[in-house]
């Protein structure tokens, strides 16, 4: 069972990552995975709370917002893509093919060559 402090702190998680959602598109990964891990949970664990909280409950008022720039042929193949792509992965990381330290080199790599490349295309 959680204390009254990691559960404000999960719903905290939950809100900061939903106005990165609503604002940039991006933070189930990108700013939750961080602060679950810090919070105590596994790589695992913050998975599959990343998995659920993208299922609807995140998304669906953001495509109801974004609503009128939604293209159907782009967003339809990158769904089914995803759809491979999340099987594939998780199927990697619960078969243990993939140890949680390359998930965390993973990700820091992957945010530092993110933030160079936003630095450099995209900074005033």
């Amino acid at each position: 069972m959680f204390s009254l402090f990691h559960l404000i702190s999960f719903f905290v998680i939950g809100s900061i990552a939903g106005v990165s959602m609503g604002i940039i598109g991006m933070g189930a990964g990108l700013i939750t995975m961080p602060l679950l891990v810090y919070s105590g949970l596994t790589i695992p664990q913050s998975i599959s709370v990343i998995m659920i909280m993208q299922l609807l409950p995140q998304s669906l008022p953001g495509v109801y917002n974004y609503r009128e720039h939604i293209l159907l042929e782009p967003t339809g193949l990158v769904v089914v893509g995803s759809i491979f792509g999340i099987w594939l992965g998780s199927h990697l990381v619960v078969n243990n093919y993939i140890s949680d330290i390359h998930i965390y080199r993973f990700i820091t790599i992957f945010l530092f060559l993110s933030s160079i490349y936003f630095y450099y295309k995209h900074w005033d």
